[in-house]
């Protein structure tokens, strides 16, 4: 069974189901048969953060609201958490430094720690380098919208 670590786009499509893409992540999850779970406390926070702002556009509530919802999916689904770290500063997984841009530091450390995980890294964001990591360019999984 593969295991996917999704990002915060990717988890709020899961949770919300005024986003966006609601529809596409549970068909992508659904055609998975279900898989596990991956996150980490970058993505968590993240959603946190975002989900509980007014401006996002359907918010689930104060922090602790969202922390709940959290709470509730994770018991909910086949969900781990990651165990190891990656390092950008670490030349083994970040061999295309010059992809390393402002706009590109989230999503290239997620692809890193799904790799150095052992897992996929799910996301509808087209635009990742994802060759910048060691063994990126077979770690990533766009999500089809």
């Amino acid at each position: 069974m593969t295991t996917y670590l999704l990002d915060v786009n990717a988890l709020l499509a899961m949770l919300d189901p005024m986003h966006v893409h609601h529809e596409s992540a549970h068909r992508w999850y659904a055609m998975r048969k279900k898989p596990r779970l991956l996150l980490c406390s970058h993505v968590v926070n993240g959603v946190i953060r975002v989900a509980s702002q007014p401006r996002y556009s359907n918010p689930l509530g104060t922090c602790s609201r969202v922390r709940e919802v959290l709470h509730h999916f994770v018991k909910s689904v086949d969900v781990t958490f990651c165990e190891k770290e990656a390092n950008l500063l670490d030349d083994v997984i970040l061999v295309s430094s010059e992809e390393l841009t402002p706009s590109r530091v989230g999503d290239l450390y997620l692809l890193a720690r799904a790799v150095v995980n052992g897992a996929s890294f799910a996301t509808f964001d087209t635009r990742i380098p994802a060759h910048a990591i060691s063994g990126g360019t077979e770690a990533l999984e766009v999500i089809p919208v």
